[in-house]
């Protein structure tokens, strides 16, 4: 079995690279997305449109792994992510089956709806679990 410690950093790296084809092959079939902005989203080829069109229609994308947890067949990333103007910090809880993710849950807090970046932002992904 792969390391799902892995595994999760190769998503967070095709996310950030806005690799649709990257993100889409770590999804199993029958994926799940849960997320604020959509109640529920499956199978797979959704929650691909969907990622997709957030990919599309935002000139700025950063996201950033902060923390991944891994424990059994789930891991969690504590991440950051800069959407345009928009910068969030969330979770998302990933349960995996045979390599591939067969649901994600993405929680978000909105930090900063602006559309100028300030000094701020250059400490909103820093890791506030090191010293």
């Amino acid at each position: 079995m792969a390391d799902l410690r892995e595994l999760t950093h190769q998503y967070v790296a095709a996310f950030n690279a806005r690799d649709i084809n990257g993100v889409a092959a770590l999804l199993s079939e029958d994926f799940c997305l849960t997320d604020p902005s959509v109640t529920r989203l499956a199978p797979r080829e959704k929650a691909v449109e969907y990622i997709h069109g957030l990919f599309r229609s935002n000139s700025l994308l950063k996201f950033e792994a902060m923390n991944i947890l891994v424990d059994g067949d789930s891991s969690v990333i504590h991440f950051g992510l800069t959407l345009d103007g928009s910068i969030y910090h969330g979770i998302d809880l990933i349960t995996w089956k045979k390599e591939k993710m067969s649901t994600m849950t993405a929680y978000l807090t909105v930090l900063s709806k602006s559309n100028e970046p300030t000094a701020q932002d250059e400490k909103v992904f820093s890791n506030p679990f090191q010293a």
